[in-house]
């Protein structure tokens, strides 16, 4: 089931005959006068600061639309007139009344505690109940309400939750659960996520209703709380001791958004981007703990431990069919380092008609820099500009014909080192312009120097590359320099700042890239001369579908030298791409898995019949297992006998990689590049 951003709790129900039940302790929860001067601080920065220069006044009532909606995503709290009623009340107060305004977050937030334990008791009695639960009703619920009406009624929010505690049941009943097995995992989650609910202090409200102020800015401004702040700081010391993984929350579930390259989740190829995190155990621990519910920041605390000490995480794949399918894995912890994500050479033999080529590639993970000894002014200071003109140097005396620069999934880093590893291939000129909060633009980029690599050139991209690799492909692009190969980007075209308020410290949007022909990056990110197969659907990711995201706009070009490289026609490019990729066992499957995941998606309506509901699943493993068989066979691999097996299948990194295959195919591109148009001019290389 699709989980909407911040999404709260759904399995629970509740009866209004319930409500008058005991609920949780609201005297715990308050404000004090240093909490609304620290909202106005907050305000105060966004407003004068922040890029969009928005004033308050023109967000407010968005603000708080956010509050709620971080708090009840799934619309299964709230009736649409106590919303609407909420809105309007803070629309009254003036924006800088924030003693109110803050009066009415806490209001808001004690009634969200009384129907959350309103749906505790009565699920509880429920599940006691759970031989008497009609299981084969004639009627269908919603797969997402995010973008849903709210309820007009206490029974229809009631409903709602029923319904979804009979979808929890049918799934886990089909998943091979007894009813008694069913109802003691569902005991079970509910006591602990309630346990959880309620360690709820006023720091959490605060922390929810300051970054709400900062979202309504745009999707990259934040509050961070004192402990907030000490993770940031572990985080940009890359000394992290953890798995290496970036997580992300939509309040229910902790979701894997990227793999930090070189860290031990990534080389433990167990866990994927948009696999869920449901449950955290130490080596020691016979029992998982469950984290659905639970704050990121928690998670983060159970993740992470000490260096070759080991974490048993309980996850729903991104393969999964449905939420009740999990998978436990075992990783073990380790430090993050320089080393980890330095950059690497390989060297790929591409046979094109009568002529064989020598392709170099570059894998660069992050655009790295050791800032401390770089301040220090230490000579020898590690960065990726560096660590990649040793491994030019090293290739070209081995006699490439062409360079690929491999930009996949490497969100960024350092803009120094996007400026610096520009220049290996354009020598002097501006590289990227940046445009303040304030309106002034300026040009990054040494006015002089001499290209170090001038031979044929690709740049590698797909719909995670953000931030400096889209300021290193689209320089490259501009300059005419060499071919941007891929996906569309990631989108990041905005720069952010970290400054300290009285409690805590506040991130915002400062200024925003520009490429030198004047585009923006920002939502639209860098577009490739051609286009490469995906294993994914591009349009399900990227700057544009983050809310509040800043607006795609132009500048003026800045004048650059054209070196006029790509005069063979990517149209012919691109139809003798299509001639091969069609042939391609590896890519046929993976259009084949996005068609089939694609109708599922558009299928919105669960039953809440478990019959039709088991054939409906049935249908969909069948079908998935003969798309995976279908594929195995064609690549002389042994067949899966059973969906399980499927599911249970370790990853074997002797089978073929569709990454690889990717690679492999950029390689072909950049050969007939070469052999059919390649013409350098002016040579411009000092002696390496």
């Amino acid at each position: 089931m699709k989980n909407s951003v911040n999404k709260a709790l759904i399995f629970l129900v509740v009866s209004c005959t319930l409500f008058s039940l005991p609920i949780l302790t609201e005297k715990s929860l308050h404000f004090s006068e240093k909490d609304v001067e620290l909202s106005s601080e907050i305000i105060g920065i966004l407003e004068n600061n922040h890029y969009s220069k928005k004033k308050y006044f023109s967000v407010k009532e968005e603000a708080l639309k956010e509050f709620i909606d971080r708090i009840d995503p799934n619309k299964t709290i709230f009736l649409e007139n106590e919303v609407v009623s909420y809105l309007k009340e803070e629309k009254l107060l003036s924006p800088y009344d924030q003693m109110n305004s803050l009066e009415n977050a806490y209001k808001i937030f004690r009634l969200y505690q009384s129907r959350y334990q309103d749906r505790y008791n009565l699920q509880k009695v429920l599940l006691q109940e759970i031989r008497f639960m009609d299981l084969k009703q004639e009627r269908k619920i919603l797969k997402d309400r995010s973008k849903s009406k709210r309820p007009d009624t206490l029974d229809s929010i009631t409903q709602l939750w029923k319904d979804n505690l009979v979808n929890d049941v049918i799934q886990l009943s089909l998943n091979g659960n007894s009813l008694d097995e069913t109802k003691n995992k569902l005991i079970k989650k509910i006591n602990n996520q309630f346990n959880y609910f309620k360690q709820t202090k006023s720091e959490d409200v605060l922390d929810l209703y300051f970054n709400s102020i900062a979202l309504s800015y745009g999707p990259h401004s934040a509050y961070m709380s004192p402990k907030r702040v000490e993770d940031f700081d572990i985080d940009m010391k890359l000394s992290l001791e953890g798995i290496g993984a970036l997580l992300t929350s939509d309040g229910l579930y902790t979701t894997i958004a990227s793999l930090v390259p070189g860290g031990p989740a990534e080389k433990s190829n167990k866990l994927k981007p948009n696999d869920k995190i449901v449950g955290v155990a130490q080596s020691n621990e016979e029992t998982i703990t469950d984290v659905i519910g639970w704050r990121i920041d928690d998670v983060v605390r159970l993740i992470r431990g000490p260096k070759d000490t080991k974490v048993h995480l309980e996850i729903i794949p991104s393969t999964s069919l449905d939420d009740s399918q999990t998978k436990l894995i075992e990783i073990t912890r380790g430090i993050v380092n320089l080393e980890d994500q330095a950059a690497e050479k390989r060297i790929i033999n591409i046979q094109n008609e009568n002529a064989e080529l020598k392709v170099g590639v570059i894998e660069l993970p992050a655009f790295y820099m050791d800032f401390d000894a770089y301040q220090k002014r230490q000579y020898n200071y590690r960065s990726s500009s560096k660590d990649v003109k040793k491994l030019i140097r090293s290739m070209k005396e081995e006699g490439i014909d062409g360079l690929i620069i491999d930009l996949r999934n490497n969100g960024g880093g350092s803009l120094m080192e996007a400026n610096a590893l520009a220049h290996l291939f354009l020598g002097g000129g501006v590289k990227v312009q940046v445009k303040t909060s304030s309106g002034s633009i300026h040009g990054l980029g040494e006015r002089r120097g001499y290209q170090f690599y001038d031979g044929p050139l690709v740049v590698l991209v797909n719909q995670f590359s953000a931030s400096a690799s889209e300021i290193l492909a689209g320089a490259i692009q501009d300059y005419n320099r060499g071919l941007v190969l891929g996906t569309d980007t990631f989108g990041k075209g905005t720069v952010q700042k970290v400054e300290d308020v009285s409690r805590g410290k506040i991130k915002y949007t400062e200024s925003k890239f520009y490429r030198v022909s004047g585009k923006s990056t920002q939502n639209k990110g860098v577009s490739p001369d051609v286009y490469l197969p995906s294993p994914i659907d591009t349009d399900e990711f990227g700057e544009e579908k983050l809310s509040g995201a800043l607006k795609y706009d132009i500048v003026s070009e800045t004048k650059v030298k054209n070196f006029r490289r790509i005069k063979f026609s990517t149209e012919d490019l691109t139809l003798q791409l299509k001639i091969r990729t069609k042939k391609s066992i590896l890519f046929n499957h993976y259009e084949a898995l996005k068609d089939w995941r694609k109708a599922q998606k558009e299928e919105l309506f669960l039953e809440l019949n478990i019959d039709k509901r088991r054939v409906k699943k049935e249908k969909n493993e069948f079908e998935l297992l003969t798309i995976q068989n279908a594929t195995r066979k064609k690549l002389g691999l042994p067949i899966f006998d059973s969906y399980q097996a499927f599911l249970d299948r370790e990853e074997n990194p002797d089978e073929p990689d569709v990454n690889d295959e990717i690679l492999f195919e950029a390689a072909n591109v950049l050969s007939d590049f070469i052999v059919h148009s390649y013409k350098p001019i002016v040579s411009m290389n000092k002696a390496s």
